[in-house]
C-alpha cells in the first residue's frame, strides 16, 4: 500500500463522519493491501498513534489479525501508564498551587486527552503544560523548586533581564524533575506575536474542572477557550501533524454545550476570527468535525480554502517534508491575523525571536 493509501486509512480512522461509511472505506483500503507498518509510521508521524489504533479496533474489530490486536492493547496500556503518571504529578502540582492561593490552568497533556477524547490513553503526552499569571512567576518558581523541580537545561544560566526577555518572547519557562518529567509553565497562553490577550484572569474565571480518574480534578479551559487555544497552537506549530486538527475536531464533536455564538464573538473581540476560521475549516474538511450550518458558512469560503490548501497538501506528504515551505508559512501567519497591526506585531515578534536566538548561540 502506498503512503497515500496509508494516509487515507489514518484519516478515515480519525474521521467523525458516519461510522458505516468509515468502516466501508477502511475495509476497501484493507482489501487493497494495507501495509500496517506504513500506516502506523504515518500515525506516529502525525502524533495520533493511540487514537488511530483505538479507532482501527472500533471500526474493524475481528478483521484485524490477533497479533495486531495484541499490539494495540500493549501500546494503549503503555500510554495509559505514562499519562496516569503525568496526571498524578499534575494533580500534585495543582494541589500545591491551590494551597498557596496561586491560580493555575492545565493546558494540554492528559487533561486535553480526557476533555477532548474522554480517555487519557487516547493521546500521547511527552510533558505537561500549565498556565499562570505572568506577574506571579516568581512565586510559582519558588513553589516548584520546593516540589523538587529545577530549570530545564536550556534555561540554565539565564538570570535577570536575560531570563525576563527570554520568558517574554517565548511566553513560557521549562522546568524538569529528574529525568522523567518536564513541566512547561506558560506566562502567556500564546507568545506575544499572536492575538491572544495576556490577561490570565478572564480565562481563569471561565475555567472548568477536568476529572482525571482517581487522581482528582484539575482546572482546565472552558470549551470555547480550549478551541481558541488549540487553533492558535496549530498555527504556531505550522500544522506539522494531524494531531492539531484531530484535537480541534474532537472538541467540536464532544462538547455538546459549546456556546458557538459566544465563541465567535470572543474570537472577533480578540482579533482571532481568521485563526478560528482556519482551525474549524481544517477540522471539518479533513476529519469531518460537525459544525452548525451558520458556523460552517462562517468558517468556509475561498480565502480560508486558499490558506488551507497548502497545509492539507503538506500533511498528506508529511514524512517527505519536514517543514511547511517558507512561502506557505508566511502566507498562513499573515492570513490568520485579523488586522494589519496583528501582522506587524507577529513580524516584530518573529524578528526579535530570531535575533535573540542568534545572541544565545553566539
Amino acid at each position: 500500500m502506498s503512503d497515500s493509501g496509508a494516509y487515507a486509512l489514518v484519516r478515515t480512522c480519525l474521521s467523525h463522519r458516519c461510522s458505516a461509511a468509515r468502516r466501508e472505506t477502511a475495509q476497501s483500503l484493507l482489501e487493497s493491501g494495507v501495509d500496517w507498518g506504513t500506516a502506523q509510521r504515518l500515525a506516529r508521524w502525525h502524533r495520533v498513534l493511540p487514537l488511530f489504533l483505538h479507532n482501527v479496533t472500533e471500526l474493524l474489530g475481528p478483521e484485524l489479525p490477533s497479533a495486531m490486536r495484541e499490539q494495540i492493547r500493549d501500546h494503549r496500556r503503555g500510554v495509559r501508564i505514562r499519562n496516569t503518571f503525568l496526571a498524578q504529578e499534575l494533580s500534585r502540582v495543582c494541589q500545591r498551587f491551590d494551597d498557596a492561593g496561586l491560580p493555575l490552568l492545565v493546558m494540554k497533556g492528559p487533561v486535553l486527552a480526557q476533555a477532548a477524547y474522554g480517555d487519557i490513553a487516547l493521546r500521547h503526552s511527552v510533558d505537561a503544560d500549565v498556565a499562570i499569571p505572568s506577574d506571579q512567576f516568581s512565586e510559582a518558581d519558588c513553589l516548584l523548586k520546593d516540589l523538587g523541580y529545577e530549570h530545564a537545561a536550556k534555561r540554565t544560566g539565564m538570570w535577570g533581564w536575560q531570563a525576563s526577555l527570554s520568558r517574554y518572547l517565548d511566553g513560557q519557562w521549562e522546568f524538569t524533575r529528574g529525568d522523567t518529567f518536564t513541566l512547561d509553565v506558560h506566562t502567556r497562553l500564546m507568545p506575544p506575536g499572536y492575538s491572544f490577550p495576556p490577561n490570565f484572569q478572564s480565562f481563569w474565571e471561565r475555567a472548568r474542572p477536568v476529572q482525571l480518574g482517581d487522581t482528582g480534578s484539575v482546572p482546565g479551559f472552558s470549551p470555547e477557550d480550549r478551541l481558541l487555544v488549540l487553533v492558535h497552537h496549530g498555527i504556531k506549530n505550522q500544522w506539522r501533524a494531524l494531531r492539531h486538527v484531530a484535537d480541534i475536531a474532537a472538541v467540536v464533536q464532544r462538547e455538546d454545550d459549546l456556546q458557538w455564538e459566544r465563541l465567535l464573538a470572543r474570537a472577533e473581540r480578540m482579533d482571532a476570527a481568521r485563526a478560528l476560521r482556519l482551525g474549524l475549516y481544517m477540522a471539518h474538511d479533513l476529519l469531518g468535525g460537525m459544525l452548525p450550518d451558520r458556523v460552517h458558512d462562517w468558517a468556509s469560503g475561498p480565502p480560508v480554502q486558499n490558506v488551507a490548501a497548502p497545509l492539507q497538501e503538506y500533511l498528506a506528504n508529511r514524512p517527505e517534508r519536514s517543514s511547511l515551505p517558507y512561502g506557505a508559512r508566511v502566507q498562513m501567519q499573515l492570513a490568520t491575523k485579523d488586522t494589519l497591526a496583528g501582522q506587524v506585531r507577529y513580524g516584530a515578534h518573529s524578528l526579535l525571536q530570531h535575533l535573540w536566538s542568534a545572541v544565545l548561540r553566539s
